[in-house]
């Protein structure tokens, strides 16, 4: 099942589906009806799992635009009851809480539900399944404690539902094989489908290598003077006369205020530090000194890699900002432009083309 929800954490829902539909994938996860909604009005037609809670109201629309409901306790249970029929059908997947505390039954309460729900007109239990708290932790004792906890209840009303499926990208990483040695399985690879994990040592165990980079244009560059303060509450100035690149790219396109004077990016091949406080549509760079190198190589409409496979990675801006690598893609902001391109040959430079002339910044995803 490819998790496709949050617009497919940045990368654009519709592009990187159609990709993962071209691979042969026919199974999506999404969080919410409208997103499974935009994909079967992009003509999707592979079975489609809203993976947050319904409201009652919504499950005539679920039946109408044919995506599966989960089923996260007695009450929502009723209601797909209550609106399936034959002739509108609803397919649904119980979701057991083991140890998230977030949606799900009780594995105590989770057999009633599934009965009920086996026995009602118009209901298919198409999955059963849980979801982990702490898979990202390798060797994590409350993870096996989940897996136990859901397999209990596998064991008992397993046979009752077509798929069952507890594994994430995290657990796939670090439970392996016990994660989903269920049959018939299904595997929620998610963030891993992006090239990514939770962290840079857990993303090293499959070798996966990011699809998007994010980078902007060179909008205006000057020389200051030693002591010259840079952007608002002129808490950095200039150490030494000093050549300043600003780029078109803020907090309002998604790179994070907090990487005010942590940050750094790459410009023709060389890094140079973020200084001053990260604007909503700007921040700055120093160059160093004029004259010297990177100073008098880089040019109006330069690009910055802002994060990219080649570095500084994602991994990097999420630390800066003292978050995680998922939120970075969400945060990516509709306006900046995506442009989808084909993977470079093994060992061979990037096939990334230049943005056109307009473009402030731009967000590059292989697929």
């Amino acid at each position: 099942m490819a998790v496709v929800k949050a617009d497919a954490y940045g990368h654009g829902i519709c592009p990187v589906a159609r990709a993962l539909a071209h691979e042969g994938i026919e199974y999506f996860g999404v969080a919410r009806l409208a997103e499974g909604i935009r994909l079967r009005e992009a003509g999707h037609t592979a079975r489609i799992l809203v993976l947050g809670a319904p409201a009652p109201a919504q499950l005539p629309r679920y039946a109408e635009h044919n995506l599966d409901v989960t089923v996260p306790s007695a009450d929502v249970a009723a209601a797909v009851v209550h609106h399936a029929r034959p002739r509108a059908p609803l397919r649904v997947h119980v979701l057991v809480d083991t140890g998230m505390g977030r949606l799900g039954l009780s594995p105590d309460d989770a057999p009633a539900v599934l009965s009920r729900l086996n026995d009602a007109s118009g209901v298919t239990l198409a999955g059963l399944w849980t979801h982990f708290a702490t898979a990202d932790a390798p060797g994590s004792s409350f993870a096996h404690t989940q897996l136990e906890r859901f397999e209990a209840v596998v064991a008992e009303h397993g046979t009752e539902v077509q798929h069952v499926h507890a594994a994430n990208t995290g657990a796939l990483l670090t439970l392996g094989e016990s994660a989903l040695n269920f049959s018939p399985s299904l595997v929620r690879s998610g963030i891993a489908l992006y090239g990514l994990a939770a962290t840079s040592e857990l993303a090293a165990r499959l070798d996966l290598r990011p699809a998007m980079q994010l980078q902007a244009r060179v909008t205006q560059l000057k020389t200051v003077p030693a002591g010259t303060p840079i952007s608002y509450g002129a808490e950095w100035q200039a150490p030494r006369r000093t050549r300043i690149a600003t780029l078109g790219i803020g907090y309002g396109d998604g790179y994070p205020r907090l990487c005010s004077g942590r940050a750094s990016v790459r410009i023709n091949d060389t890094t140079c530090p973020v200084v001053g406080t990260i604007c909503m549509d700007m921040c700055m760079i120093d160059l160093g000194p004029p004259g010297h190198p990177p100073a008098n190589q880089v040019t109006l409409g330069d690009e910055a890699v802002l994060f990219g496979p080649s570095g500084p990675t994602v991994y990097d801006v999420a630390q800066w900002s003292e978050t995680i690598p998922y939120e970075i893609c969400c945060k990516v902001s509709p306006r900046v432009p995506r442009r989808y391109v084909s993977p470079p040959a093994p060992d061979s430079a990037s096939t990334v083309p230049p943005p056109e002339e307009t473009d402030r910044h731009t967000t590059s995803l292989q697929l």
